[in-house]
């Protein structure tokens, strides 16, 4: 009897999600084994206000590339850790309901305007992927108040995430909290001017519908393993995720 084989793929199933993450933990290895915080000094913390630790100057490049960059810098690793649950948690299903072009604008959106704010009103450089954290709690809220629901488990997470940012003494004070929830807010309203890619899904299970239609000649046996009435099996595959290896057992 022959034995069955259990083929797996290993899918790169969130690119944006996942690349952000690495990125992060890439940087924060190389700023503390090799540059020793001398990167994070230069480009990993957003820049403040006059008379701050890093005034803002439209001269400088580095001051320019920090309002972004400043998402990518840490130097406590347990917090590193924290926000890096958070993102993989939240990030993969977000980008599936609103694509990797439209998360990646997000987090570029959350990221420039808490860096913009905290370059106006604060006098300590701020680091971290909090805005963007914050960003994809909201959007999992406005997932279910689409569905016509307030979601107690997504208002609680919201409170919780403010009361962690309260108690941990933010450096520029409830300042610091505010620019936070803000650049996440930010970031979050521009989904309302996408459409989410599962409003897409439903034209497409309406075409699946007909061709798995058994009275259709592009009838698809993927599904079922049956072979259609032509005698053919189809090999129709309507997965976006990325195969990147399989393994067969």
């Amino acid at each position: 009897m022959a034995k069955k084989k259990l083929k797996l793929k290993f899918v790169y199933d969130a690119p944006v999600t996942l690349s952000f993450a690495l990125v992060i933990l890439l940087l924060f290895v190389l700023d503390k084994y090799v540059f020793k915080g001398s990167l994070s000094g230069q480009w990993l913390l957003s820049p403040t206000a006059e008379g701050g630790v890093l005034p803002f100057a439209f001269s400088d490049f580095h001051s320019i590339a920090r309002l972004f960059l400043h998402v990518f810098g840490y130097t406590d690793a347990p917090f590193l850790i924290c926000n890096m649950i958070f993102v993989l948690l939240l990030g993969p299903a977000m980008e599936e309901r609103y694509g990797s072009v439209i998360i990646g604008i997000m987090i570029f959106v959350a990221a420039l305007f808490s860096g913009v704010l905290n370059a106006c009103f604060c006098k300590v450089p701020a680091c971290g992927a909090e805005p963007v954290v914050f960003m994809l709690v909201l959007l999992c809220t406005m997932m279910h108040l689409s569905r016509s629901k307030v979601s107690a488990s997504s208002l609680a997470v919201i409170a919780l995430f403010v009361c962690m940012q309260v108690m941990r003494k933010n450096l520029n004070g409830i300042i610091g909290v505010v620019i936070i929830t803000a650049g996440g807010l930010c970031g979050s309203l521009f989904a309302f001017l996408t459409s989410p890619k599962a409003r897409k899904a439903k034209k497409n299970e309406a075409a699946m519908a007909e061709f798995n239609d058994a009275n259709s000649p592009r009838f698809s046996v993927k599904s079922t393993g049956k072979t259609s009435r032509f005698g053919r099996k189809n090999s129709y595959d309507d997965s976006e995720e990325t195969v990147i290896g399989s393994i067969e057992l």
